[in-house]
């Protein structure tokens, strides 16, 4: 299971963008899953995501 929860910002180890960590979509659970839905902004778009968590690593919070 994820240890990442909704609302964290997160990114991935190798770096890259900054992306929100959604909850999980109700319609298809994904039991005892390794992936995260995440969300980022990408030219003026919302690009959703699955990645693996352990590719993933807390990021700081854009507000603070």
């Amino acid at each position: 299971m994820s240890t990442f929860e909704p609302g964290q910002y997160v990114r991935l180890r190798s770096g890259g963008k900054r992306m929100l960590v959604k909850p999980p979509p109700e319609a298809t659970p994904l039991p005892h899953s390794t992936l995260v839905l995440c969300e980022h902004e990408e030219k003026k778009r919302t690009v959703q995501g699955f990645y693996i968590a352990t590719n993933l690593k807390l990021a700081s919070d854009p507000q603070q």
